[in-house]
């Protein structure tokens, strides 16, 4: 009998030394729930563009400045590929050409091909059968290319919206998408696809605030020969600045102002700044089909010079054109 009390004692003590062992080394108590680490660098933000428009930005790659980086929220997560295309806010495709519109690294300049050309005609017709709807020219640029202010993308857009402007397409409906993204250039650092377009609901609260933004006063140096203003890239650029406000803007008044250097008397001067500020009044008239009641000339002469009339370079600095903008 104590033999058997022995035998039974050390039997159950192997078998719990048993049970302990294998609860140890059994693999399901040695699982773990692997925590899976998330990195994101999504970020929205909201950005006045250039042209007014208020640009929703979403970046979720690398990036030089998050509030120049942008996903189209309806194809956000859409890889482009294929040629070019238009497509609507529910993603039915409006138009897909086999070829694209390409532009070269670290360029501004677009290219158009010839099979694509028809693309004007195309978002044209479909804007005028919706007419609730608003044009957005996707542009894609590169991290690798250089750093512009506006970006790269923005210009190339803008390049696309003076096409579509020239076929009458309405400003206030067109809205320019810098959308940052990698870029693979061909040997000849030539990307073939660059442009897609998307048509999404008309935007009422861009278009009003768009309309109240008065631009940036701002001051010009035209060109001079004898005495008479010729036109130059700056003069350019200001009539384009013009019809876009008025256009944006019924309301608004543009007040052309010259100054001159106090070389000779200041009767003079204020008649020859006054002559300046007229004859740029006239090319903003007559080449931008303006009213005239809401363009004013003005003149102060040599009174209010910002630099000194000692130097050649001061006297050049005095002699400006400065535009004003105001509401009616």
């Amino acid at each position: 009998m104590k033999n058997f009390l022995i035998a039974l004692l050390v039997f159950l003590i192997w078998s719990f030394f048993g049970l302990w062992l294998f609860s140890i080394l059994d693999p399901t108590h040695n699982k773990t729930n692997p925590q899976t680490e998330v990195a994101t660098t999504s970020s929205d933000s909201v950005v006045e563009m250039d042209d007014g428009s208020l640009e929703t930005f979403v970046t979720e790659r690398d990036s030089l400045n998050l509030a120049e980086n942008e996903l189209e929220p309806n194809h956000g997560h859409e890889k482009h590929e294929g040629g070019l295309k238009a497509t609507t806010s529910t993603n039915d495709v409006i138009f897909l050409f086999d070829a694209g519109i390409g532009f070269f690294k670290n360029s501004s300049d677009i290219i158009v091909d010839d099979a694509v050309k028809d693309f004007k005609y195309r978002l044209n017709t479909y804007m005028i059968a919706h007419p609730d709807e608003e044009l957005h020219i996707c542009s894609l640029y590169s991290a690798a290319e250089n750093i512009e202010t506006p970006n790269l993308g923005y210009l190339r857009g803008k390049k696309i919206q003076e096409l579509l402007l020239e076929m009458g397409l309405p400003r206030e409906k067109i809205v320019i998408k810098p959308i940052i993204r990698e870029i693979n250039f061909d040997e000849n650092q030539r990307f073939g696809n660059g442009i897609y377009f998307s048509f999404n609901p008309l935007d009422h609260e861009r278009i009003a605030s768009a309309a109240l933004k008065l631009p940036e006063d701002k001051t010009i140096y035209p060109k001079l020969v004898n005495n008479d203003i010729f036109v130059n890239k700056d003069l350019q650029d200001l009539l384009e600045e013009v019809k876009q406000a008025m256009e944006a803007n019924p309301n608004l008044i543009v007040e052309v102002i010259g100054h001159t250097d106090n070389i000779g008397n200041a009767n003079d001067n204020y008649l020859v700044a006054l002559k300046h500020a007229r004859q740029v009044r006239w090319y903003l008239v007559t080449k931008g089909n303006l009213d005239r009641k809401k363009i004013i000339a003005k003149s102060e002469g040599e009174s209010k010079a910002i630099a000194s009339n000692k130097t050649e370079r001061g006297r050049f600095l005095n002699r400006r054109i400065e535009i004003k903008y105001s509401s009616s």
